[in-house]
């Protein structure tokens, strides 16, 4: 039986209007290296950051 990929994905919600890639590069870096994040733009107020490594995002 297969094992399920750890997940790296992080959502990220209820962010504001004005909120930027690299504020959230900066804020969520401390916890690892990051892979991609992409910053919905409409509807607005949402993210998802993504982790090189699971355990990152998990910590995250």
């Amino acid at each position: 039986m297969a094992s399920l990929p750890a997940e790296t994905k992080v959502y990220v919600g209820n962010l504001g209007t004005g909120a930027g890639k690299g504020e959230l590069e900066r804020a969520f870096s401390y916890y690892g290296p990051l892979r991609t994040v992409w910053i919905a733009r409409n509807p607005p107020g949402f993210a998802f950051v993504e982790f090189e490594d699971p355990r990152d995002a998990e910590d995250a």
